[in-house]
């Protein structure tokens, strides 16, 4: 898969499958589109008040995220 480099595309599926077990009900609820680029996930959010509170934690969401996979999947959350 590396070579036609559909890796990335599938831990992006995987991330957004399991966005809201990891995450919680509550905020999937208000996640409106997930993209993983070069293990930056990109996050976007219709509520303004959410992305403020998300953004104090980014560092525990990577931790989760790759807590979940038992591997890196993520570095670094940008919240839009």
């Amino acid at each position: 898969m590396k070579l036609n480099k559909l890796d990335g595309k599938l831990e992006e599926v995987d991330v957004r499958n399991a966005w809201e077990q990891i995450m919680g009900t509550p905020i999937a609820r208000h996640t409106s589109k997930i993209e993983l680029r070069n293990k930056v996930l990109v996050v976007q959010l219709d509520s303004s008040v959410l992305r403020q509170e998300l953004s104090y934690g980014k560092s525990k969401i990577v931790s989760a995220i790759n807590q979940h996979f038992h591997r890196e999947v993520v570095q670094d959350v940008l919240l839009s």
